[in-house]
């Protein structure tokens, strides 16, 4: 959930943080631990790059679908994430190496928006498996009677709902009650742990059994569209790398998990797997998309445009690989 690391960018960046004096070096784990920062910040280039690339195909390549919809704003709250871990991670560096520390309300207002990103894309992510799941469990509603302006309304909710759950994850529950377990920081931990593992996860899952039950029982002549296994995938990679951290960092408020010295080796071990989230899915639709036929350099738009296609408006034209999407608005 949003509250991810809730806790953990202000209890690690205080003065038991390995850092440099004016005599020399306290402690050499200084150094190792700017390198995995340095390296954490890299690994949010490479994401911030996919994630524009996606973002600049759907707006101005590619002709957007209801399902696009969702894919934009995903990427959006995906770059929002890695943009701003890039920026705490700096900070830890320069904390660590230069003894400057940021002040509480800086370093409180970094959370939020990079809680906020991370919250929004899982919203979105399980938005868009679940519309594909009921394209498929309800054809006829949903070719003939779903709402034209359905993925824009659900997205702006989700936008609004990921900054509502930031803000009282990171307010209500700051670093002091996170680390003293309040009556409030519990109750946004319980909130949040429901939100996660009972209502998103759980729908998640359905959705993507829903689609491989669809993918292993159609045919290969009638193949599924590319987006189901983007869809599949993107979500197996989502509750491979981040769920575990999540139910991880709950077991860790209640006490049910010790640390110990290792707390802030923890932290660096959530953040790469929520950034190796954020950065996977352009490199899932690429690689759905991918024919090894093509050259890599012009088939960037081809693989988003197989992926991101609406199957039952879609004209394939197989004699020069060129993909014509029609609206069916």
């Amino acid at each position: 959930m949003a509250d991810l690391n809730n806790g953990s960018l202000n209890t690690t960046m205080d003065p038991t943080l390995p850092v440099s004096d004016a005599h020399g070096v306290e402690d050499n784990s200084f150094i190792r631990y700017s390198i995995v920062a340095c390296f954490a910040v890299i690994l949010c280039l490479f994401g911030m790059i996919g994630n524009g690339i996606v973002f600049w195909m759907l707006v101005f390549k590619m002709k957007r679908n209801k399902y696009t919809v969702y894919i934009l704003n995903l990427a959006i709250a995906d770059f929002i994430h890695l943009l701003f871990v890039a920026i705490v991670m700096l900070l830890m560096v320069d904390q660590i190496l230069n003894l400057s520390r940021p002040s509480y309300e800086t370093l409180i207002s970094l959370e939020i928006i990079y809680d906020f990103g991370y919250g929004a894309g899982m919203f979105f992510l399980t938005a868009i498996s679940v519309e594909r799941c009921l394209s498929v469990l309800f054809p006829i509603w949903h070719k003939c009677y779903r709402p034209k302006h359905l993925s824009t309304i659900i997205c702006i909710y989700m936008w609004v709902f990921a900054g509502i759950v930031s803000l009282v994850d990171n307010l209500v529950c700051p670093p002091m009650s996170f680390n003293e377990g309040t009556k409030e920081c519990t109750a946004v931990q319980i909130f949040s742990s429901i939100l996660t593992f009972a209502i998103f996860i759980p729908l998640m899952l359905f959705s993507s059994f829903t689609l491989i039950y669809v993918i292993m029982t159609t045919s290969i002549k009638c193949r599924p569209p590319k987006i189901y296994v983007a869809i599949v995938v993107t979500v197996l990679v989502f509750l491979i790398s981040v769920a575990p951290i999540r139910l991880l960092w709950l077991l860790l408020y209640f006490k049910l998990l010790r640390t110990g010295s290792h707390t802030l080796t923890f932290f660096f071990a959530s953040i790469f797997c929520t950034v190796f989230n954020s950065s996977a899915n352009p490199f899932i639709y690429f690689f759905v998309g991918w024919q090894r036929k093509e050259r890599l350099g012009c088939t960037i738009r081809k693989a988003l445009g197989r992926v991101f296609k609406e199957d039952d408006t879609e004209q394939t034209s197989e004699y020069d690989g060129n993909t014509t999407i029609t609206s069916i608005h």
